[in-house]
């Protein structure tokens, strides 16, 4: 995958992994634990996504993963 499609893919999983938060907790009084295997599912799909991203931008640019987040927190 390139770069664009790895942004893509996390995009995609943050909005799977949002819809299945929103189900396990449909308010602040509420959590529907039926739905706690999907959000986790989704979660680790999300993760798995990003982590694709982060690898691909640290292998194209030479950096580490430690100077990418210092690059993201400045």
């Amino acid at each position: 995958m390139d770069g664009k499609e790895l942004v893509a893919a996390v995009r995609d999983a943050a909005r799977r992994h949002n819809l299945t938060w929103e189900a396990l907790v449909p308010s602040h009084h509420h959590v529907d634990l039926a739905h706690e295997e999907a959000e986790e599912r989704a979660y680790a799909e999300m993760a798995a996504a990003k982590a694709a991203l982060r690898d691909h931008i640290c292998a194209t640019y030479g950096i580490t993963v430690r100077e990418l987040a210092s690059l993201a927190m400045s």
